[in-house]
């Protein structure tokens, strides 16, 4: 059974600066080192950023909503991590890595990671996101096969503006949950999970190197004991929020290679496979329950990583051909 006490601290804050020079402070200390033109201070001058925060590993996972009141201008260090933002009102010019983006009200921008960053706006509301750049990176090798340090984000842009228009709903999805209290995002799978969503949408919607990455061929032999050492690990570490690399570290060989030797040998793929375990938990939990004690479905679900119920009765009823209820009744 998965230990309840093991849980992902959540912090959440309201800061507001009434000066310029507040206001940049508050920019070095939430987001990144700077160089702000500060102009003058003037009576309705107000920064206002809440915010959350999920303690995950590998990097930021959070959320924020920006009130600025005033016009500002900057000139940032590289960003070492996705840095998404989603203007609400206002108007969010950027330039990063050659290109310059004039952002408005139902627009969305990432911020290339590795790049400094020009900013200017004036009167802001909007919405960030900010992601672990190996969160993208894993989910590149898992389903495209490159490296991790092949992948960048070549624009700023949406591919299209309905892709736009779904990455800016899942930035929304994520930061409501982020801010609520007693928050799903507590549990470390379901915090993984949320961080693994937001991370493909990015990859759907802004140009890199996953979509224009040639195919090459498989990186050959891999040893049968290297696939048992993988199996072992997620067997044994399948209640923790464990990765593609550590999955491939674990079985001494390179994430592209235990991608291939899943694929060859068992047709799925690590963390589909890893997928199939948590699920066999859950249903072993449910067996072992007593609905009279006040276990119920979607608290044994949560636990072992589905956020949603419906796609776990479905992925559940397909698998053993009954629903978790009945499972937990009987």
């Amino acid at each position: 059974m998965v230990d309840d006490a093991a849980t992902v601290p959540v912090e959440r804050s309201l800061v507001v600066a009434r000066t310029m020079n507040e206001s940049a402070e508050l920019i070095r200390r939430l987001y990144i080192g700077h160089e702000p033109r500060l102009g003058r201070d003037h009576a309705g001058t107000e920064f206002r950023v809440v915010s959350a925060r999920a303690g995950v590993r590998d990097g930021p996972f959070g959320a924020d909503r920006v009130h600025v009141t005033v016009n500002f201008r900057t000139a940032t260090e590289p960003f070492g991590y996705l840095f998404a933002m989603s203007v609400v009102h206002g108007v969010f010019t950027v330039a990063a890595g050659g290109e310059h983006r004039r952002a408005g009200a139902g627009d969305v921008v990432l911020f290339p990671p590795g790049a400094p960053v020009a900013a200017q706006w004036a009167d802001l509301d909007a919405g960030i996101l900010r992601l672990p750049v190996s969160s993208a990176a894993d989910l590149a090798t898992e389903r495209f096969g490159i490296d991790p340090a092949d992948l960048r984000f070549e624009s700023m842009s949406p591919v299209t503006p309905r892709l736009g228009e779904y990455f800016r709903n899942v930035c929304a999805t994520v930061g409501r949950e982020l801010m609520v209290d007693d928050s799903a995002v507590a549990h470390p799978l379901i915090a993984a999970e949320m961080v693994r969503t937001a991370a493909a949408a990015a990859l759907a919607t802004f140009p890199n190197t996953t979509m224009t990455v040639a195919h090459s061929p498989g990186p050959g032999y891999v040893a049968p004991r290297a696939l048992r050492r993988a199996a072992a690990y997620i067997e044994a570490h399948a209640a923790e929020p464990i990765t593609l690399s550590d999955v491939a570290a674990a079985a001494g060989i390179g994430p592209r290679a235990l991608q291939y030797a899943f694929a060859r040998h068992l047709s799925t793929t690590p963390l589909t496979h890893l997928r199939r375990v948590r699920l066999e938990r859950a249903h072993r939990e449910l067996q072992a329950a007593d609905p009279t004690t006040g276990a119920t479905v979607a608290a044994i679900a949560a636990a072992w990583g589905f956020s949603k119920p419906s796609r776990f009765a479905a992925e559940y009823r397909q698998r053993y051909g009954r629903s978790p209820s009945r499972t937990l009744r009987t």
